[in-house]
């Protein structure tokens, strides 16, 4: 038998751990509503017409081999001029183009921490994060967003986390799990921490752009006046609708102030020769063509999230907090019967064949009861799901 590797065991992404057990329903003649992971077109989005257009006349027409490693210039381009216009100038060299924004986390940390090194995480957040630093022998120090307060970050919880081990700051903002946002005052707070401490900051900003509310300014633009390193990770992923294209890329802020790290980034980047190029094609017409879809797809999200969230405070035994962005909920059942946020949604599954993510699976104590629900599907299902959580709920 051929072993594989220890570090492999410590690789937990909890999105889709629990697919195996709603596989194994399925093999019993079981349909599932799968609630685990947000894929708009899993749920009957379609990416705009001027972005599925650009890739196939780039797939009739243009070049499609081995692109550069940091990505096609008409794509770094791109990225440069979009962040350029936020208020965050950066050059094409400033830019890599990545296999959607968890590539570019891979690479980033991967070329950051040694064995033992620190990354200050979220939690609740995205589970890629813990997952790369166990792979990598790097610890993951939480700072926990405050369920009762909007699911906010609290400032001197995150000073007293930091160690002469710790290398970076990682802001998720919009959050995923949560859907909450940051706001600015906390995130310029948070910048001055890392300033102060020599910290790289991470700014994964995957949902920025699907708010129903203000956007957050992108940290890259808060951390113009000072003195911090920036990283940022962005995506057209959930922004327009084509997460299996796995178009990403991180960009870089001060990066006179990481030249050796974006360096090694860069010799990581070239060891898998590029991100797939004809998804590249897309990136152009995607930020800076019509977001007239964008907006009609908020609208469906908003009626869609409100319906759940009520949903929800109509069924006693469950709780959770408006999110204002994305398209997650993070919702708390108060009574577990004394069973792990796991076994719950193990039960959930087996009982109503509904699958969501628990919220041990995103940093949270498995006992508080949380779980995460992608709210992408049309009214009906949502009510047929809701329908079924509820007789669950009455008899758990």
């Amino acid at each position: 038998m051929i072993s594989p590797s220890i570090r492999t065991a410590n690789f937990h992404y909890a999105i889709r751990n629990l697919v195996s057990a709603a596989e194994a329903q399925e093999r019993a003649g079981r349909s599932v509503v799968y609630l685990n992971i947000g894929d708009p077109q899993a749920y009957g989005f379609r990416p705009p017409h001027h972005v599925v257009e650009a890739v196939a006349r780039a797939l009739r027409n243009s070049f499609t081999g081995y692109a550069h490693s940091a990505g096609l210039r008409v794509a770094r381009s791109a990225v440069a001029a979009y962040a350029t216009a936020l208020g965050a100038p950066v050059t094409p060299e400033q830019v890599l183009i990545t296999s959607g924004a968890s590539e570019a986390a891979d690479l980033v940390l991967t070329a950051l921490v040694n064995e033992g090194d620190e990354v200050l995480l979220p939690a609740p957040g995205y589970p890629i994060y813990p997952a790369i630093l166990n792979k990598l022998g790097a610890i993951a120090r939480n700072y926990t967003l405050n369920s009762a307060g909007q699911w906010q970050p609290v400032i001197e919880e995150i000073k007293s986390l930091i160690t002469n081990r710790t290398r970076a700051l990682v802001l998720i903002n919009p959050n995923n799990p949560t859907g909450s946002i940051i706001p600015d005052e906390t995130t310029t707070q948070l910048l001055e921490i890392a300033a102060r401490h020599k910290l790289l900051v991470i700014a994964d900003e995957v949902y920025r752009e699907l708010c129903f509310e203000k956007q957050p300014a992108s940290a890259s633009v808060l951390a113009q006046e000072m003195d911090v390193p920036v990283i940022t990770l962005e995506s057209l992923s959930k922004t327009h609708l084509v997460p299996g294209w796995r178009v990403g890329w991180m960009r870089y802020t001060h990066e006179k102030q990481m030249r050796d790290l974006t360096d090694a980034i860069g010799r990581l980047a070239s060891g898998r020769l590029c991100s797939p190029t004809p998804a590249q094609y897309a990136v152009e017409p995607a930020l800076e063509g019509s977001r007239e879809f964008q907006r009609d797809f908020l609208r469906e999200l908003k009626s869609r999230r409100d319906f759940c969230v009520n949903r929800i405070r109509n069924n006693e035994g469950l709780s959770c907090e408006i999110p204002a962005a994305a398209f997650y909920l993070m919702i708390k059942a108060e009574k577990l019967g004394g069973r792990t946020d796991e076994q719950f949604v193990l039960d959930l599954l087996k009982e109503t064949r509904v699958l969501v993510v628990p919220g041990s699976g995103f940093g949270v104590d498995p006992h508080l009861g949380y779980f995460r629900m992608v709210y992408l599907p049309d009214e009906a299902t949502l009510e047929e799901v809701f329908n079924r959580i509820d007789r669950f709920m009455a008899t758990a």
